[in-house]
C-alpha cells in the first residue's frame, strides 16, 4: 500500500520549531550579557563549549537510534523492537552519565582556578557553576536520545511543538529570573538544571509511549545493539572529528582570554553556531527520505532531491552569512547594544560567518554517503581534516589569538570545501557534481553582487540608532536573497514535486 510522506510539512514544522528555538536563544542571549555581565556571559559561553566536547559520551547512539527506527517503520508491527533499542540505549547511556557528572565535579576547582581567566567572579561561584553543568549535560543527553526515537518515527509535528514549549520555558524564564528575581550566576544554572529534568521527563514520557518496552524493567538486548555497532562506530568516531573541527578553537581560547573577552567570543560563537544549525531541520526530515529513496532503489530520485535540498540550503546561508560577516560590527552593536562587544567581534565574526556557511553546505557531502549506508569515507575526512586543524588552529591561536583562529576557520573549511566534494560524488554519484559546482558557483557570485548593489542602501538606512541599523541589515538581506533566488527560477517549484513524490 502506498504510503505519502509529506517531506515539505515535516521540514516546514522542523524550520517553524528549530528557528523558533535558534531565534529566542540569538534574541534573548544579549540581555543576559546586560544583566549577569561579561564574565558571568563567558561562563555560559564556556558551559556550551563543555556540553559540546561531552556530545562524544553519545558514542553515535542517538543519530543510529534514529536510522534503526526509521528503518523499522517499513516492518509489520510484529518484528519492530524500537522499544527494545531503546531501553538497550538507556542502560548503556547510564554509566557515561555517572562518569560525566562525577568527573566534572571533581575537575570543578581546577577548571576554575587554573583554567577560566575570571577577575570578578569568585572562585566558590565558578566551582559551584562548573559542578551544575554537568548535571545539565547528562540531562540533555538522556533527552537526545528521546528525541532520536521520537525523530526517527518522523513525528515531526510533535516534536517540535515540545521543543517550542522548552525553548521558551529555558531562555524566557531564564530572562524572567536575571532580569527581575536574581543576578547570581549560581542561581541562573540551578534554573537550568530544572530545566533539563523537565525536559527529559516529557521526552521519556513521549517515547515510552510511542516504543514501549515489553516489560517496565526489560533490560539490554545485545542481539539488537550488536548489528547497530558498525554504523555506530562510524559515527561515534566522526562526531569525535566534528567536535574537534568546531570546538578546538573556542577551548584554546577559554584558556588564553580573559573570561569578560570569552564572553565576547560566545557572541560570535553563538551566530557562528546558528548559521551552522540552519541546515538541522532540513536534515532531520531529509536523512530519513534520502535512506527510504535508496531502500526503494530510486537513486535517481535520491540524488535529484539531494541536489535540490544543496540549492535550497545554500540560497539561504550564503546571502545571510554574508550580510552577517560583512556587516559584523553593526550587527553586533545593533544586537547587544553593546560598542565594545561591537568593536571587538567586528574582524572575527566576518570570516568565523562565511567559514560557519562553507561548513554547513559542506556536511551535504556526509548526508550522501549517510542514504548510501557507507560512512567509509566520511571517516577518513574527518580524521585526516582532525589531523591538520590541531596543529594549524593551536599555531593560528598562539600567534593572533582570537583573529588567528577566524582566519584558520575560514582557511580550513574553504580548502576542504574545494578538494572534498568532487571527491564524494565521483564515488557515489558521478552524475551530479557538475551540477553541484554550477549551483555553488552561481549563488556565490549571485551573494557577492548582492551584498555589493545592496551597500550604498545599507549605509543609507543604518543610522547611529539600533532600529535603523536593524531595517538596513534587513534590507541588505532581503536584496541580496532575492538577486541569488531569481537566478534559479525553478527551485521552489522543484522542491515541491521531489519532497512530495510519493513511496512506492
Amino acid at each position: 500500500m502506498a504510503r505519502k510522506l509529506s517531506v515539505i510539512r515535516n521540514t516546514t514544522l522542523s524550520y517553524a520549531g528549530q528557528a523558533y528555538a535558534l531565534l529566542v536563544g540569538i534574541l534573548i542571549m544579549p540581555f543576559y550579557l546586560g544583566h549577569l555581565g561579561a564574565e558571568a556571559y563567558g561562563l555560559i559561553g564556556f558551559f556550551s563549549v563543555m556540553q559540546a566536547w561531552l556530545q562524544l559520551l553519545d558514542a553515535g547512539l542517538s543519530p543510529s537510534l534514529v536510522r534503526a527506527v526509521a528503518h523499522q517503520q517499513g516492518l509489520p508491527n510484529t518484528e519492530r523492537s524500537a522499544g527494545h533499542l531503546l531501553r538497550s540505549f538507556e542502560i548503556i547511556f547510564l554509566p557515561m552519565a555517572v562518569i560525566c557528572i562525577t568527573v566534572i565535579y571533581a575537575a570543578s576547582p581546577w577548571i576554575a582556578l587554573q583554567w577560566l581567566n575570571a577577575q570578578t567572579l569568585d572562585s566558590e561561584t565558578l566551582i559551584s557553576c562548573i559542578g551544575m553543568m554537568g548535571v545539565i549535560i547528562v540531562l540533555r543527553l538522556y533527552a537526545t536520545l528521546y528525541k532520536s526515537g521520537i525523530q526517527g518515527l518522523e513525528q515531526h509535528a510533535w516534536l517540535n511543538i515540545a521543543n517550542v514549549i522548552i525553548a521558551t520555558l529555558r531562555y524566557f524564564g531564564g530572562l524572567l529570573l536575571v532580569s527581575s528575581l536574581s543576578q547570581d550566576p549560581r542561581d541562573f544554572f540551578k534554573f537550568q538544571v530544572a530545566v533539563g529534568l523537565i525536559e527529559a521527563l516529557i521526552f521519556a514520557g513521549r517515547a515510552y509511549q510511542q516504543m514501549p518496552a515489553p516489560h517496565l524493567f526489560s533490560g539490554f538486548n545485545w542481539a539488537l545493539v550488536k548489528p547497530i555497532i558498525p554504523f555506530a562506530a562510524s559515527m561515534s568516531l566522526t562526531t569525535v572529528m566534528w567536535i574537534v573541527l568546531t570546538q578546538m578553537d573556542k577551548v584554546l581560547l577559554s584558556e588564553i582570554l580573559l573570561l569578560k573577552e570569552y564572553g565576547y567570543f560566545s557572541l560570535v560563537a553563538l551566530i557562528t553556531t546558528g548559521i551552522l544549525m540552519l541546515a538541522n531541520p532540513l536534515a532531520q526530515t531529509l536523512l530519513p527520505r534520502l535512506t527510504v529513496l535508496m531502500a526503494e532503489g530510486r537513486q535517481d530520485d535520491m540524488h535529484a532531491l539531494f541536489l535540490s535540498a544543496n540549492r535550497f540550503v545554500c540560497t539561504l546561508l550564503f546571502p545571510l552569512a554574508a550580510v552577517i560577516g560583512f556587516h559584523a560590527e553593526p550587527l553586533i552593536f545593533a544586537w547587544t547594544g553593546d560598542l565594545t562587544a561591537a568593536h571587538w567581534s567586528q574582524s572575527i565574526l566576518l570570516w568565523y560567518a562565511l567559514g560557519s556557511a562553507i561548513m554547513a553546505a559542506s556536511s551535504f557531502q556526509f548526508y550522501l554517503q549517510y542514504a548510501h549506508a557507507n560512512l567509509t569515507l566520511h571517516v577518513w575526512y574527518s580524521v585526516v581534516s582532525a589531523i591538520i586543524t590541531v596543529p594549524v588552529m593551536f599555531l593560528a591561536i598562539h600567534y593572533q589569538g582570537a583573529y588567528g583562529a577566524a582566519l584558520a576557520w575560514f582557511g580550513l573549511r574553504l580548502l576542504s570545501f574545494v578538494i572534498w566534494p568532487s571527491i564524494v560524488h565521483n564515488r557515489l554519484a558521478p552524475g551530479i557534481h557538475g551540477q553541484w559546482t554550477h549551483d555553488i558557483a552561481r549563488i556565490t557570485l549571485m551573494t557577492a553582487v548582492g551584498i555589493a548593489a545592496s551597500e550604498p542602501l545599507f549605509r543609507m538606512l543604518a543610522g547611529q540608532d539600533r532600529l535603523s541599523t536593524f531595517l538596513g541589515l534587513a534590507v541588505s538581506g532581503f536584496i541580496t536573497l532575492t538577486l541569488v533566488a531569481m537566478s534559479y527560477k525553478p527551485l521552489a517549484a522543484k522542491l515541491y514535486f521531489l519532497f512530495s513524490k510519493p513511496s512506492t
